[in-house]
């Protein structure tokens, strides 16, 4: 009998509190307006990885999720909290592991999936942001290199670019662009893309019961 892939789905997410949560899309909004949007996000993208084996890696605080597999980031920056999550998982015995961020709500179960057969054939996958970074990442057991992880400016246009100087281009598989939601001008244009295509969507729903576009 052939023994089945164990796969791992690691989600980011930052604790949903007042002032703590996006920051930059806050400063054009208000606190309360972007508390709330996280909290669609992250109801969005749990109806999402609701078929996948899914771990949350909490900052700051792992209790404010009631989630089965819910555990602390750990790590002096972000590179240092993912690559962590990722030795932690691998540990465990899973040999996929895909790790997305809670800016991108609008993340399928199908590229997901993709993400995952990717690594079939290939050590890693990467999702690529259009403002110069990634909503998504992952590596096989064997793939897997801490070193992509290492100096890296994080929440800068270039950290797609120097990731990229990192790896084996052969042994990586690109995603699709898409687009982070971390200001106004973001979430315009995913609101624009989505409204219509998109009914089931917390986010979504949100948005159009703050007439969002109107004013």
């Amino acid at each position: 009998m052939i023994p089945k892939i164990k796969n791992r789905l690691i989600m980011f997410v930052k604790e949903p509190k007042l002032g703590f949560v996006k920051t930059r899309l806050a400063k054009q909004t208000s606190d309360e307006f972007a508390l709330a949007l996280y909290e669609n996000f992250i109801k969005d993208l749990m109806q999402t990885v609701e078929g996948f084996d899914c771990a949350l890696y909490v900052h700051p605080n792992k209790n404010a999720f009631s989630f089965d597999a819910t555990f602390l980031q750990k790590g002096d920056d972000l590179g240092a909290k993912m690559s962590n999550a990722f030795k932690e998982e691998f540990a465990k015995g899973y040999e996929k592991i895909v790790l997305i961020g809670s800016d991108t709500p609008h993340l399928s179960t199908d590229l997901l999936n993709k993400s995952f057969e990717s690594l079939s054939t290939h050590e890693m996958v990467l999702g690529p942001s259009l403002d110069g970074g990634y909503y998504l990442i992952g590596f096989t057991k064997k793939g897997f290199n801490e070193t992509v992880f290492e100096n890296i400016t994080w929440s800068s246009e270039v950290v797609l670019e120097q990731t990229l100087q990192t790896v084996n281009k052969k042994a990586l598989y690109l995603l699709m662009y898409m687009n982070d939601i971390d200001t106004k001008e973001d979430l315009d244009q995913f609101y624009v893309s989505y409204k219509n295509q998109w009914k089931n969507s917390h986010t979504i729903q949100f948005l159009k019961a703050k007439d969002y576009g109107k004013v």
